[in-house]
C-alpha cells in the first residue's frame, strides 16, 4: 500500500473511532453483522489451542469473541492503526496486539491459521492488488488455514465506499498460492468466504 493510501485507511478508521468510540461501529461493522461473521469464521476453524494470526485486528473484537466464549488459543492481532491498537492492548492486555505493515516489516513466526475478516473492504486505490500481495505474505506463514472475508460482487445494494470482490477474481488469486482452496458464498448474505489450505 502506498504512503498515502495507508495514510487515509488509517486516518478512516481513527476517524471512526472518535466518533463511535469503542463499538463494532467504529471498524465498519453493526454488532449483528459483526458476530454473525464471527461465528461463520469460528465454524471453518478449530481455534482451541491453536495459534491465530488475526490480519487487520482493529480493536481486537475477534479475541474478546474468542475469550467470551471460553476458546482459549495462541492469539496474535496486528493492524497498521496505532489508535485501534491502544484499544485492543487497553481491552486485552494478556494477549499480543502490535502495530505492522507486513509488506515493510516481514512476520518472525508461523500461525496454524491467518484469519483477515473484511480486512480489504474500504475502496481504496489499487486495494485488490494490496488484497493479492497481503494474501501471499500472510500464506507463507500459515500452517494449516488462511480464511479471508469480503463483499461479494453480486451483491444488488451496493455502497460506493467499499469494495466487492467477483467469484473469478477470487479463484485467480488462490490459484496462484494453491489448489487446495474453496469460495463459500452462501454462509452471510452478501460476504464471500476464501479459505485456502496448505
Amino acid at each position: 500500500m502506498d504512503e498515502l493510501a495507508k495514510e487515509y485507511v488509517i486516518d478512516f478508521f481513527t476517524k471512526r473511532l472518535i466518533h463511535f468510540k469503542d463499538s463494532p461501529e467504529s471498524v465498519g461493522w453493526t454488532a449483528k453483522g459483526q458476530l454473525l461473521r464471527y461465528e461463520a469464521v469460528v465454524e471453518l476453524i478449530n481455534p482451541e489451542g491453536k495459534s491465530i494470526l488475526d490480519f487487520g485486528c482493529g480493536k481486537g473484537d475477534f479475541y474478546g469473541f474468542l475469550k467470551q466464549r471460553g476458546i482459549k488459543c495462541d492469539y496474535t492481532g496486528i493492524d497498521i492503526n496505532p489508535s485501534l491498537i491502544e484499544v485492543a492492548i487497553k481491552n486485552y492486555p494478556e494477549t499480543v496486539f502490535y502495530v505492522k505493515d507486513i509488506e515493510r516489516e516481514p512476520l518472525d513466526r508461523d500461525f496454524n491459521y491467518t484469519l483477515a475478516i473484511g480486512v480489504f473492504n474500504l475502496a481504496v486505490q489499487d486495494i485488490k492488488e494490496l488484497m493479492q500481495r497481503c494474501l501471499e505474505i500472510l500464506f507463507q506463514h500459515t500452517n494449516e488455514k488462511l480464511i479471508l472475508t469480503c463483499l461479494n460482487k453480486k451483491t444488488k445494494l451496493k455502497d460506493i465506499g467499499v469494495t466487492y470482490f467477483a467469484i473469478e477474481e477470487l479463484e485467480k488469486i488462490s490459484k496462484k498460492l494453491t489448489n487446495r482452496y474453496q469460495i463459500v458464498d452462501n454462509l452471510i448474505e452478501g460476504d464471500l468466504f476464501l479459505i485456502l489450505n496448505k
